[in-house]
């Protein structure tokens, strides 16, 4: 017999739980459905939408406050009458002047669609199930998920009570080989830098057999003393390394989604290529990458900016009892002395947006992006008030 019911007219069951039908049907691997969701910054759209507000205070993603150079939107523009072939796989001329100023061979580079996808594809090509990515925590929460993608095991070493990187512990760990040590730095989300000193003893520590990755997405807001210092080390470790950069941040290019990484030898960033979807950056990303990297007034610009903002912010507060974590990022992390969350949530329905840090024993922790200085003011202002309340 023909079924002629529509979903509008069939009867609907009742199922519990435990005998509703895996719509999957088992397709997808049990451990990766296990996993936890990545703490995302939320959409302007979704909470103007969700509060009917006309203005949301966003600091919850670390965007550029500045926004992008506004050579980028020409530079987008002019490749429109082109979309319809397939980008640039080389990536030439950004290639060209990253290798020039970074001075590492062009072979040496590998674009990818942002550095989180570069963290996705290198955990895909060197972890094995039982392998263990070494990080110290609070971390990146992508290191972990990644790493989980892979059937691998993430250790996790606390910042030191000051907030320096515990490379003590570290280089006790590097003792079992671990496949992968991410350092980032400046460290997300708390905004601290290694020293060069415990860097070069952690690269001393690592053996051949793990993988060096130094996460250096905020690198262009750091101190003009030790901005590229850290990777200048990197270059002469012997083992095995790649850093990894992006445009999201400094440059603005958050919703364009390009980031590359350097690697110790061509072999690693050809390897990259092998991984990754064929035509990974679009073209019209790599145009704005190009206008964006000529344009190092602006990120310059970015960085003053914001290392003016972050002091002004961090000194508000500490005047609240709220001793932030000392940053070379564009955010700030520090302990509410209270559930993060109800903070964040208070804060939320009166149009503000911080991130409240998930990870065991950082729960009473948020991470709050340098904003706009009005941005920065309305934030200020709310969290006072939201601190006052009773309800927390």
């Amino acid at each position: 017999m023909t079924d002629t019911t529509t979903p509008e007219t069939a009867t609907p069951t009742t199922a519990t739980p435990e005998t509703a039908p895996d719509p999957l049907n088992g397709l997808v691997r049990p451990e990766l459905l296990a996993l936890a969701d990545y703490n995302a910054g939320v959409s302007l759209e979704k909470m103007r939408a969700e509060l009917g507000l006309d203005r949301v205070v966003k600091l919850d993603s670390n965007e550029n406050p500045l926004s992008c150079s506004p050579a980028v939107g020409p530079a987008m523009q002019a490749v429109q009458d082109r979309i319809f072939r397939y980008p640039d796989r080389e990536e030439l001329r950004l290639r060209a002047a990253l290798s020039r100023d970074l001075g590492v061979g062009p072979d040496r580079l590998a674009f990818t669609a942002g550095s989180e996808d570069l963290v996705s594809i290198l955990f895909r090509m060197v972890l094995r199930p039982g392998d263990t990515v070494l990080t110290a925590v609070p971390a990146f929460g992508l290191y972990e998920i990644c790493a989980q993608h892979a059937s691998a095991h993430t250790q996790k070493v606390p910042f030191n009570a000051d907030w320096s990187f515990p490379v003590d512990a570290l280089i006790a760990a590097l003792a079992d080989r671990p496949r992968v040590l991410v350092i980032c730095s400046p460290c997300n989300p708390v905004g601290a830098a290694i020293t060069l000193d415990d860097l070069d003893r952690l690269l001393r520590a690592a053996s051949a057999d793990t993988l060096v990755v130094l996460d250096e997405a905020y690198v262009e807001f750091m101190d003009d003393a030790t901005r590229g210092q850290h990777f200048e080390r990197l270059k002469a470790h012997d083992g095995p390394w790649m850093a990894l950069r992006t445009f999201s941040k400094a440059y603005g290019l958050a919703g364009l989604r390009i980031g590359y990484g350097i690697a110790h030898h061509p072999a690693l960033a050809a390897a990259v290529y092998k991984v990754r979807s064929p035509f990974n950056v679009s073209a019209t990303a790599l145009a704005g990458a190009e206008a964006a990297y000529g344009d190092q007034d602006h990120v310059a610009a970015t960085r003053d900016f914001v290392a003016g903002e972050r002091d002004r912010v961090a000194a508000a507060l500490r005047a609240m009892g709220l001793d932030p974590a000392p940053s070379q990022g564009n955010f700030l992390f520090f302990d509410c002395r209270r559930p993060a969350r109800a903070v964040a949530d208070h804060l939320r329905a009166q149009g503000v947006l911080i991130k409240p840090w998930h990870e065991a024993d950082y729960r009473t922790c948020a991470r709050v992006t340098i904003g706009r200085a009005e941005d920065n003011d309305t934030f200020l202002a709310t969290l006072k008030r939201v601190l006052a309340e009773d309800a927390l």
